[in-house]
């Protein structure tokens, strides 16, 4: 009895054994045949004595255009194991090759490049690098092997499109706030967030930035089809180089982007206060005189005359009835209603506003600035 115990299980750890190599070899087997099988499929033969990889998968998120997924297999009848340079994108793909648009920097690719890959070893990378400029294309994503074949990989991507169709900036108006208009095309086959505007490379603050719609809000949603034109309270002169083209662009919460060129934006208007003359003994006005240069590339409106004596600024004051218009070339004198008796003594700065935004400062002296009494 003893004997016969012993003999069942010797048959049962042979077996046991047997049943493992038969297993590792039918994988192997089912492993190569199906990777083979990617070559008969797509026509190629199988590499002999060369390095190779192959693609075996590739994914776009439609959702999110900042990044890319691909598998990546070293098959075994590799002649050895492969050793990944570089992840590229691009179109066009005959046999002569692809168009290059994207290599993918090293340091956006997890796990990064260059990446060792032994024979029968898949390995999925994740591509931080955006193309959402491509949706809609038929993308070809390259693997290059430092010794070897490398492989591609084409992936139909779906159609999604940000424009911005009109942006409106009028110098003329003003250079605090401009218009821009941004548009999901009908094509789109998924809504967009858009949730940042950027003028160059500064970002407008979210609180700058209203739609123009009464129900609609930002950051905003767009349907395919739908538009909507955003008013962005943004100081031109302050924080642009009027005179030169810029670059605005409108972000999605999905990665999309619209780039759009403004072209030349008129340069600022160019403004001096050639005179100011504090007359006694009228210590109730005084005069400024402005003069908008002949360079300047369009008119001005006064808007408003202020004071500053140190930290404390001194805005009513009262400009008599003239025209407040002044064209390039052109000067006009004002009389402002202002009590200045305490001030006989004091320095103080005098700043002429436009209604355009554009601004000029002088600073005076008051009690050397005693000139021809002012009519009273």
């Amino acid at each position: 009895m003893l004997s016969l115990k012993r003999s069942t299980r010797g048959v049962s750890n042979l077996a046991f054994l047997i049943l493992l190599i038969v297993s590792a070899t039918i994988g192997a087997v089912l492993s190569y045949m199906w990777t083979e099988a990617y070559y008969i499929e797509a026509g190629l033969k199988v590499p002999e004595g060369v390095v190779t990889v192959t693609i075996t998968n590739v994914t776009f998120p439609i959702q999110n255009a900042t990044y890319f997924n691909l598998t990546v297999l070293t098959p075994s009848f590799s002649h050895e194991d492969a050793y990944i340079t570089r992840i590229a994108l691009g179109k066009n793909a005959s046999t002569s090759g692809f168009e290059t648009i994207q290599i993918i920097p090293p340091e956006s690719v997890e796990p990064s490049t260059p990446y060792p890959l032994a024979r029968s070893e898949e390995v999925t990378f994740r591509c931080n690098q955006n193309w959402g400029a491509l949706a809609g294309e038929t993308i070809y994503v390259a693997v290059f092997l430092q010794d070897g074949s490398g492989s591609t990989f084409p992936f139909e991507t779906g159609k999604v499109m940000l424009e911005v169709t009109e942006v409106k900036i009028d110098t003329t108006v003003t250079i605090e706030r401009f218009n821009l208009t941004v548009r999901n095309s009908d094509e789109s086959i998924i809504p967009l967030n858009v949730t940042e505007i950027m003028f160059d490379s500064a970002t407008i603050p979210s609180h700058n930035i209203t739609a123009s719609s009464a129900n609609a809000t930002f950051p905003l949603q767009l349907l395919p089809g739908q538009a909507e034109t955003l008013i962005c309270n943004w100081n031109l002169w302050k924080k642009a180089d009027l005179g030169s083209p810029h670059t605005l662009t409108a972000k999605t919460a999905q990665g999309y982007l619209a780039v759009y060129s403004t072209g030349m934006i008129p340069a600022a208007a160019s403004l001096n206060i050639t005179d100011v003359v504090f007359a006694l003994p009228h210590t109730n006005s005084f005069n400024v005189t402005v003069a908008n240069q002949q360079s300047s590339p369009h008119f001005v409106d006064i808007d408003r005359i202020t004071i500053k004596n140190g930290t404390q600024i001194y805005e009513n004051i009262t400009i008599e009835d003239v025209s407040r218009r002044i064209s390039p070339g052109n000067n006009r004198t004002y009389r402002c209603l202002w009590n200045w008796e305490a001030f006989k003594e004091c320095n103080v700065e005098v700043t002429v506003h436009t209604a355009q935004g554009f601004y000029v400062e002088k600073q005076v002296y008051i009690q050397e600035a005693y000139g021809v009494p002012v009519a009273s």
